[in-house]
């Protein structure tokens, strides 16, 4: 998939001594919970035929989806476990047959340590 073609959080950047550095804040503005599928309507004109998600305030943009997919962080070794503002999201995962992953039982990798990332303010 094209880089062009991805809406999402993204982080700001920094130059340090010549070398881009990974800041700890997002870019740009981040449209949160109802607001996510008009904003994705707004840059591209369409709905999105792929959306991925891990809370409740990503549930109004999963359903406007061709395919959803819900990420269920279950995994308090590796990550963290933050299932508590899932419930909806879940609930209407089952409902509607989206794709859901679990971070515990499908993922081999999470979050490799980065040296290139500043420290959050």
């Amino acid at each position: 998939m094209p880089r062009e073609n991805v809406i999402g959080s993204a982080p700001e950047f920094a130059w340090r001594d010549g070398v881009p550095v990974r800041r700890a804040v997002l870019h740009g503005p981040v449209a949160i919970g109802p607001g996510k599928p008009q904003y994705v309507l707004a840059r591209t004109g369409r709905q999105p035929r792929f959306a991925a998600g891990n809370d409740d305030v990503d549930v109004e943009l999963l359903a406007s989806a061709q395919f959803a997919l819900l990420v269920v962080h279950d995994d308090d070794v590796r990550e963290y476990a933050c299932t508590e503002g899932e419930e909806r999201a879940r609930a209407t995962a089952r409902r509607e047959g989206w794709t859901t992953v679990s971070v515990k039982g499908d993922w081999k990798t999470v979050l490799k340590e980065r040296s290139d990332e500043e420290e959050p303010e």
